[in-house]
């Protein structure tokens, strides 16, 4: 019966990834101009690596990496890379932390998607300056904390609901 729970668990899950990465790519078009937008990738990326293990969630990274440099044809390198690092240290960091308290969670995206998105201005053509990329990237963390968060929980509410 746990088996069931458990799988139940990773499938909806799995709904609330593809989804996050869907909208990233349809959304991404409305708020490419603006100065702070979630960034549902990186953040589809930790919700994802919620249930993975480490192997597997560096090269769910560099898939996501891939994805993203073909779709914006710039960074090729630097998203794979980036992205492969983040879904690695995601998964491990997981491993030595409480993963299941919502607390946790919201702070788990938070700081990672700081993390990733200053890496990803850091390995960027454009020098963005400390304060953007400080400041920039904690909005950014918590905008996409709370969407990527909410669809997490989400997806933990289904699937207690269908267990």
């Amino acid at each position: 019966m746990m088996a069931d729970a458990d799988r139940s668990a990773a499938a909806w899950n799995a709904v609330a990834v593809v989804a996050l990465v869907v909208a990233h790519f349809l959304l991404r078009p409305f708020w490419v101009g603006l100065p702070v937008g979630p960034d549902l990738l990186v953040g589809a990326l930790l919700v994802g690596t919620l249930r993975l293990r480490a192997g597997h969630a560096a090269l769910f990274g560099f898939a996501l990496g891939l994805l993203e440099s073909a779709m914006a044809l710039e960074g090729l390198g630097g998203y794979a890379l980036a992205l492969t690092l983040l879904g690695y240290l995601g998964a491990r960091s997981r491993d030595l932390l409480f993963a299941d308290a919502r607390f946790y969670v919201f702070s788990y995206l938070f700081v990672g998607t700081w993390i990733g998105h200053a890496a990803l201005q850091l390995l960027g053509t454009t020098s963005p300056g400390i304060p953007v990329l400080v400041l920039g990237s904690a909005a950014t963390a918590a905008i996409t904390s709370l969407v990527c968060g909410a669809a997490e929980a989400g997806a933990v509410a289904l699937a207690v609901r269908g267990s």
